[in-house]
């Protein structure tokens, strides 16, 4: 179980007149350290922040962010001293019993802001010497590894802090800085917003959201975390998919071939053919085609004939080749007429497209108008003419014609799905328009293969009959050379294949992981702490007298677990001192549904100032009752006077540390 019990706290400033310093000591349950404005009081509880290595929280790292008292000048009883060195002690505890003191230097000659020394013992409360360990902070590695201050300090409290989502689609640590905010709410940006984010978002996705599913100790943080997994996996299968997609269709374009049945998202039963055209135009299996050039070279490669063996032949298949010449253009002729209108059918389905756009944004702007009340320059709209203001009717038809027009919702929602249609029409036109242009391609390289063909029967036909006849060769060379290209292309068919089917696997293994998913969001443990969790926030809104917003409109969302009203941000509902009172039973009710369910909350509360707003004595005087009901430690710094405090505790167990009316911090009195 998760717990920071802190038990003192020390500040120590050498200044050009000596050693300064201030040290309170803190007890269970409520502690209220008092001390007037402008003395020193936020110095002292941000130094909490800053020993521990958050004080992110305070808008920077490192001894920048402390207060120039502490680093360049002290002033004390109207006398200025120059610092020379200056550190913060902090001796904390956890839940196993185990005490650690704490050191960080804020200033020093020898000693670097990143160093933080760990004292394995109650140093600042036993005059005893114990084992000291040197760690660094604010550096890679910080939050990691052994030598890192906030992987141990994480360990000594009890947070296994677990990886999130990140922007990069990569998981990152919740961050030890990250959950601060929920329970230690500094003076500057604490009470302005429910979860005041330190200067960094670490990278992380919805941050104050995994930041509370931690503290509440969800079991949806696994969950969410299994869900993001499962969706970059898919994005990287889906684009890993795509690209081979792609691949293998740039292949198949290179010799011409058609490719059926090639799903374009990954799918399990996905199964293609691929198929080209044969010297006919007729589309066969690439196998079949290989296999036909492989047997008409063969035949060829069996013997070497002269012109005078092969003259008639060349007489016949001149006249066949011009006869196949004359139908292979009008082939051509015919194809390219068909992908014109095509492409004139895309051009006026396109022109369709973008005027339908515009009367969707004509009517959805006008139904957003009417939605927010408008009667200007509406008329129509509202079914008066714009010239006579007389009522006109929303049809042509004759009135004597039963006929119900569409509302604005129903003709938005028809010019939706004609949108759709066309989209699937669009798409179904370039699908046939590349088919087409595909089989103009094979038409028009067979086109002029004939005509080279032709040329060459008809030189060769007037050389030496004795000669060999080099068009056999040519085209043997030819066939030789389409079997290798269509092989070696067949190969690569093969591997996409094998790679498709390893892509399969994996969408197979996807698949069956979304299943294993739980279909309740909320595990039932789950559902009893965020219930806890708003019913506790009504009551402590009841106890501290918030009245901006009826108590039983207030809900917490389930999507980022913050108070909404009727499903809106509470903020803009409240007045501001009713937004501190918000604060305060958002910071309490986390601390209580822990309490009772378990959970990640480190069972401290910090607050600087909770009177903010000019904030009622008496509600502070409930914040003050509901803290000491905790079973937490609670550390208040407050400015009000030792009597008003003491006026609205009386009835409760409280430690006070009265730091008086001078400056806190104080040379050393020995």
């Amino acid at each position: 179980m998760a717990q920071i019990k802190i038990n003192a706290l020390k500040l120590n400033v050498v200044t050009d007149h000596g050693l300064f310093e201030t040290f309170s000591t803190f007890t269970n349950g409520l502690n209220i350290v008092r001390a007037k404005n402008s003395t020193g009081k936020s110095s002292f509880t941000n130094s909490i922040l800053y020993a521990l290595g958050v004080e992110e929280l305070l808008g920077g790292t490192n001894g920048k962010t402390m207060k120039p008292v502490l680093r360049e000048e002290l002033t004390y009883q109207g006398n200025s001293y120059k610092v020379l060195e200056s550190n913060v002690e902090i001796q904390i505890s956890n839940n196993n019993g185990n005490t650690i003191s704490i050191r960080r230097w804020i200033t020093s000659s020898t000693r670097e802001e990143k160093l933080i020394e760990v004292e394995y013992g109650p140093s600042l409360t036993e005059d005893k010497k114990f084992k000291k360990q040197d760690f660094y902070v604010h550096l890679p590695g910080s939050a990691q590894n052994d030598a890192g201050f906030h992987s141990f300090l994480a360990e000594f409290v009890g947070w296994d802090l677990p990886l999130v989502p990140s922007f990069e689609d990569k998981e990152r640590l919740l961050y030890i800085q990250t959950l601060f905010p929920l329970f230690f709410i500094e003076q500057i940006k604490g009470w302005s917003s429910f979860y005041a984010q330190p200067t960094s978002n670490y990278g992380i996705r919805e941050l104050p959201t995994r930041a509370i599913e931690y503290i509440l100790g969800l079991d949806i943080l696994n969950n969410s975390k299994q869900k993001e997994e499962l969706r970059i996996e898919k994005a990287l299968i889906s684009q890993e998919w795509s690209s081979l997609i792609n691949a293998i269709r740039e292949k198949a374009n290179i010799i011409g071939a058609t490719i059926e049945g090639l799903s374009d998202k990954p799918e399990l039963l996905s199964n293609h053919e691929i198929y080209v055209y044969d010297k006919n135009q007729k589309l066969i299996s690439l196998k079949e085609r290989i296999s036909n050039i492989l047997y008409e070279f063969n035949e060829r490669s069996t013997v070497v004939r002269s012109i005078k063996d092969v003259e008639k032949e060349h007489e016949a298949r001149i006249n066949n080749i011009e006869n196949k010449v004359l139908a292979l253009q009008s082939e051509a002729n015919s194809v390219r007429q068909d992908i014109n209108a095509s492409i004139i059918n895309q051009n006026t389905l396109d022109a369709n497209r973008s005027q339908l756009q515009q009367d969707l944004k004509s009517n959805q702007d006008v139904k957003r108008l009417l939605d927010l009340g408008s009667d200007k320059s509406l008329y129509v709209a509202q079914g008066i003419c714009p010239t006579c203001n007389q009522k006109i009717h929303e049809t042509l038809l004759p009135q004597d014609i039963e006929f119900q027009p569409m509302t604005l919702e129903e003709n938005i929602k028809y010019i939706k799905d004609q949108l759709a249609t066309l989209k699937f029409a669009l798409s179904q036109s370039a699908n046939v328009v590349a088919e087409k242009n595909k089989r103009l391609r094979a038409v028009t390289e067979a086109l002029e293969e004939e005509r080279r063909r032709l040329r060459s029967l008809k030189l060769e036909l007037r050389e030496d009959p004795r000669m060999l006849s080099n068009l056999d060769i040519e085209e043997t060379l030819n066939l030789k050379w389409k079997i290798k290209e269509l092989q070696e292309a067949e190969n690569s068919f093969e591997e996409f294949g094998k790679k498709l089917d390893l892509l399969k696997k994996q969408w197979e293994q996807y698949l069956k992981s979304t299943k294993k998913i739980p279909e309740e969001f909320f595990s039932q443990l789950d559902k009893t702490k965020l219930e806890t969790f708003e019913k506790r926030f009504r009551y402590y809104l009841e106890q501290f007298g918030y009245s901006s917003t009826p108590l039983n409109d207030i809900s917490i969302s389930l999507d980022k677990f913050t108070p909404v009203v009727r499903g809106f941000d509470i903020k803009f509902d409240s007045s501001a001192s009713d937004f501190i009172r918000l604060r305060w039973a958002f910071a309490l009710s986390l601390n209580y549904s822990t309490n009772h369910y378990g959970g990640n909350h480190p069972r401290l509360v910090i607050m600087d100032e909770p009177g903010q707003q000019q904030m009622n004595i008496n509600s502070t005087g409930k914040l003050f009752y509901s803290l000491s009901e905790l079973k937490s430690q609670s550390i208040i710094a407050s400015s009000l006077t030792l009597e008003e405090i003491k006026s609205i505790t009386q009835k409760i167990e409280v430690n006070i540390i009265d730091l008086g009316d001078e400056y806190i911090i104080k040379p050393q009195t020995n």
